[in-house]
């Protein structure tokens, strides 16, 4: 593998360092830039559900959680009591993301071009997200990226979602390396942490979602556009 990192062309250092085996990547605010339809299922989904309308202007402060910590922050923001049992405000917001086909979803630029040119490099990848795992399939679908990878792991693949260290640990062990060979690519402080339990390099995305969490943690290297991955 080793030979063909030093065939691929303009791949930056930190791609090319030696005990690098593979590279994982966060799905929302890493790789797909998916902000705009998650909020319209967000909002269809409570003014359905009668708990209120989204105003136009707002922006979430949290989009780097599962769908339910998503709503319960959204909630928060907006003083709205959420009901005891989130099943069925869950699936709803599920269908009407579903539905939507992620019309308003686009691959950041310059991620297609550093993902060819480390499929070229035979660099094992994988996906790990808090997406839903059939969520995150049609997504990467969508941007055509979904062949580049050797697994794609959502929310509900594992028994825990991000931080926990599970996700990551077990997308690393499909991919039959260990954590200290592979770096993770995220945008927030869930990824970050999710990293640093993990024993593994994080690479920050500083153009995704982030949060004010995400200031005191720290990281391998940082980018603000993915064509910095490419020399």
């Amino acid at each position: 593998m080793r030979e063909a990192m030093e065939q691929a062309i303009n791949l930056h250092p930190i791609l090319m360092e030696n005990d690098v085996r593979g590279l994982v990547f966060d799905l929302d605010g890493t790789l797909i830039d998916s902000a705009a339809d998650i909020l319209h299922g967000m909002r269809l989904t409570f003014h359905q559900a009668g708990l209120g309308l989204l105003p136009d202007d707002y922006s979430p402060s949290d989009l780097h959680g599962t769908g339910e910590g998503i709503m319960r922050s959204i909630a928060s923001d907006m003083g709205w009591t959420m009901p005891a049992d989130l099943t069925p405000l869950r699936a709803r917001y599920v269908e009407n993301y579903a539905a939507m086909g992620h019309r308003n979803t686009r691959l950041y630029a310059g991620a297609q071009d550093v993902l060819n040119a480390c499929r070229d490099a035979s660099l094992p990848m994988a996906i790990c997200t808090n997406k839903l795992h059939a969520s995150a399939l049609t997504a990467t679908r969508k941007v055509s990226i979904d062949t580049h990878f050797n697994f794609i792991t959502g929310a509900d693949t594992w028994s825990a979602a991000k931080p926990s260290p599970i996700p990551l640990l077990e997308t690393i062990r499909m991919l039959g390396l260990r954590p200290d060979q592979c770096l993770y690519f995220g945008d927030t402080s869930v990824d970050a942490d999710c990293a640093r339990q993990a024993g593994v390099r994080f690479v920050l995305h500083q153009s995704g979602y982030g949060d004010q969490a995400l200031k005191s943690m720290s990281q391998h290297f940082a980018f603000q556009n993915w064509s910095e991955l490419l020399g």
